[in-house]
């Protein structure tokens, strides 16, 4: 019985070995430069995919009692993470209300009507999306101002000059981001179910911004997350190190201004924004804020354009299933 007896641990010692092994491969991270590029493809392929949708998106604005704009412990409403304990105090609030699709390859915001009594679209995605009607007269007029704003950014496009339309609420094209920044301090988190590795960032010095809104990006560092399957980023957070001025003061935020975003999965590989939080003081074109504000996105529907878009568009059932890294389409083809 001796040799079993001086077995036993060996094979012990053979079992450790192999779950050391295996856990090490398991625990193995991606490289950084790697990951990054391949989220940068996924990035550029699912924002060329944002033309194939038509999509909501509800922002608001509320200003706080200053204490509590920029004290770290004040609570956060509408579920935003935040420590308690601290009593905020609503001075204003005041909210807006978008339909987002593309037409002749820009981007539009059809304004629809505040309505206080209107209720949500409804599904937990959705929670904060009102459902909103609106008249034929005020579809009528919006769909004169929408006409005017295509042809003009068109002719701006024309001119090799930003055709961005001014409704449209701020945005930052993450594949840019990516670009644009350097990374660091990689480490894996789960995130609703999902293996997600956070990243540092923080603005290249070497990079060159060709828009005010990656100019943006020189002020902002914090965390990045990007789904390990399919390498879309999950969410960002980060704050403001420096004041900003930008585009003749059209852009202005504080120093100190936290942003949160977070996308979600609306289909197999595609993942497009959620929400978006900000808290501090700051201006972007027509939206302020001074204390926070928040942007709701959801309620995407696939479409197809019709003749012509504003009079209507018609749904489309949702592709099959995409595979979970599907390859960016090439520079010359454009989405259906």
């Amino acid at each position: 019985m001796k040799w079993q007896a001086k077995f036993v641990p060996i094979l012990l010692l053979i079992a450790a070995m192999v779950a050391s092994a295996q856990s090490s491969t398991e625990l193995l991270l991606p490289e950084v430069a790697t990951l990054v590029q391949q989220a940068i493809l996924q990035q550029r392929f699912m924002e060329s995919k944002e033309q194939d949708y038509v999509f909501r998106e509800d922002t608001n604005d509320i200003r706080l009692r200053k204490e509590c704009t920029w004290a770290p412990k004040c609570p956060a409403p509408f579920g935003v993470p935040g420590v308690v304990g601290v009593a905020y105090q609503v001075v204003s609030y005041t909210e807006h209300h978008f339909e987002i699709f593309w037409l002749e390859g820009v981007r539009v915001a059809r304004v629809l009507p505040s309505c206080d009594h209107c209720g949500t679209i409804g599904g937990p995605v959705d929670t904060f999306i009102r459902n909103i009607p609106i008249s034929d007269s005020e579809f009528a007029a919006e769909n004169q101002r929408v006409d005017s704003e295509v042809a003009e950014a068109k002719a701006l496009r024309a001119q090799g000059k930003d055709a961005s339309s001014p409704y449209d609420p701020p945005q930052i094209i993450l594949s840019r981001m990516l670009e644009l920044c350097t990374f660091s301090n990689p480490r894996r988190q789960v995130v609703q179910g999902r293996s997600t590795i956070l990243l540092d960032f923080a603005w290249n010095p070497a990079s060159k911004p060709v828009s005010a809104n990656e100019a943006l990006l020189n002020f902002f560092s914090g965390t990045v997350g990007i789904d390990e399957e399919d390498h879309a980023v999950q969410h960002v957070e980060g704050r403001f190190i420096a004041d900003v001025k930008l585009d003749e003061g059209n852009i202005k935020i504080r120093k100190g201004t936290r942003v949160t975003i977070i996308n979600r999965r609306v289909d197999n590989g595609i993942w497009l924004q959620s929400r978006l939080d900000a808290w501090g003081e700051g201006r972007y074109f027509a939206f302020a804020i001074d204390g926070a504000g928040h942007i709701f996105t959801g309620n995407y529907r696939k479409f197809r354009a019709t003749s012509r878009m504003l009079l209507g568009f018609t749904e489309v059932p949702i592709d099959s299933p995409a595979p979970s890294n599907p390859k960016p389409p090439p520079s010359h083809v454009v989405p259906h």
